[in-house]
């Protein structure tokens, strides 16, 4: 575990591919959410956190990534917050307008 957290590279691929997969799970769950609303609820709250922290941690750890794979891997998970921060306003946004 010691060495997967001194390679820069090695963290930002595996928060990239853990974010992309947690998205795949958000829309997965809210394709079915017609028939599971509650479910969907609960899916939402406890993998908004996850995804975040996921996505920051890549984040940071991409400034330290030495060869020339920094700035699309910045890109990337700068593009992933980004969405989670749209998502969450409107999220936010239009909590009104449900019943």
């Amino acid at each position: 575990m010691e060495k997967f957290f001194k390679n820069a590279l090695k963290v930002s691929i595996a928060s990239l591919v853990i974010s992309i997969t947690l998205y795949i799970v958000i829309i997965a769950f809210f394709l079915l959410s017609v028939v599971t609303a509650n479910i969907f609820g609960t899916v939402i709250k406890i993998i908004v956190p996850i995804l975040i922290l996921v996505t920051i941690l890549g984040f940071i750890y991409s400034f330290f990534i030495k060869d020339k794979q920094k700035i699309p891997f910045l890109t990337l998970h700068f593009v992933s917050l980004c969405a989670l921060s749209f998502g969450i306003y409107l999220a936010v946004s239009f909590q009104g307008f449900a019943p």
